[in-house]
């Protein structure tokens, strides 16, 4: 019979999760056997088995080191969160295999350093209410009314987000059309679906940075079809990472005060443009599906090699 994978997580985590479904229907789908989800209520004694895949926010070493005194195999990691790379990764050195949020080289290479785990980048994938989208169902370029969008946290009296700052002064100094929605905090703007609504009429969405330069709204856009539109940092250049595939076709720019001149190309009302932006368009929505391809295939092979290892050495 095959041996499942259990995969167990704190209820309230799960939950509150934005990219749940894309830990479902993308990272696994690759996995040929079957997935236990295991959702623990505060208080719930943690589970003691073989052939574990441990999600957490937080550093479960402790839980980690209870099932290697038990003579347990077979333990992986999926390290959630982390945006600035300065949570502890002690448990990295009693897993098996880890699989983390937010591309730090450092901490990629963490595992094997310490002769212990390898350690997988994955993306947070689009939030709640955007996916799974099929690519035939969206506009084409021409028919997207929205020429560039965001909708998100810019700052408040306690704090700012200098580059969002840079990114609407770059855009009012130059008329550069666009649909800006400025909300209070993480989470706090439109509903999943509504959100959506508009990212699937917008042909650039715009995706600064916030905590990190790697955001939801990033795949939120591509899942959506929109381009994405950001500045040029070197996570994007990352081949453990979100270049695997080459870099990917996005609008990249060296700060926001180019962004009017980048996109002029695009912005215009002749067929020329449309075309130009629909080229662009297609070329970022045939790399995100091969992509979601190359993901799925990394995270199986990951895991099946383990599996191979611990049950078939």
């Amino acid at each position: 019979m095959t041996r499942p994978l259990n995969l167990v997580w704190r209820r309230k985590a799960l939950d509150s999760l934005m990219e749940a479904t894309f830990i479902r229907e993308v990272l696994f789908a690759g996995v040929r056997r079957p997935i236990r989800w295991i959702a623990l209520e505060d208080g719930d004694d943690l589970p003691m088995l073989d052939d574990i895949l441990i999600v957490s926010f937080g550093d479960p070493a402790d839980y980690l080191k209870a099932l290697r005194d038990r003579g347990l195999h077979n333990i992986g990691l999926f390290h959630l969160g982390d945006e600035r790379g300065e949570n502890s990764i002690e448990a990295y050195a009693l897993a098996d295999y880890v699989l983390r949020h937010y591309h730090f080289p450092e901490r990629l290479r963490a595992g094997k350093a310490g002769g212990g785990a390898e350690v997988l980048w994955v993306p947070n994938g689009w939030g709640r209410g955007i996916g799974p989208c099929d690519a035939a169902r969206h506009l084409p370029f021409s028919e997207r009314r929205v020429p560039l969008f965001f909708s998100g946290f810019v700052g408040d009296a306690g704090r700012r987000i200098d580059e969002r700052d840079d990114m609407l002064a770059a855009l009012k100094e130059n008329a550069v059309p666009a649909l800006i929605s400025l909300t209070g905090g993480f989470a706090q703007g439109f509903s999943g679906p509504a959100f959506a609504a508009h990212l699937g009429n917008t042909r650039f969405a715009l995706a600064p940075s916030g905590n990190s330069p790697e955001t939801i709204r990033l795949y939120d856009s591509l899942e959506l079809r929109a381009v994405p539109v950001l500045l040029d940092k070197s996570w994007l250049h990352a081949e453990d990472g979100i270049a695997a595939l080459g870099p990917p076709p996005f609008i990249r720019l060296k700060d926001w005060a180019a962004a009017p001149a980048a996109l002029a190309p695009y912005l215009g009302d002749t067929s020329a443009a449309e075309q130009s932006g629909e080229d662009l368009r297609r070329d970022a929505v045939s790399w995100w599906s091969r992509f979601k391809v190359h993901l799925a295939e990394r995270v199986a092979d990951t895991i099946e090699r383990t599996f191979t290892k611990v049950w078939e050495s």
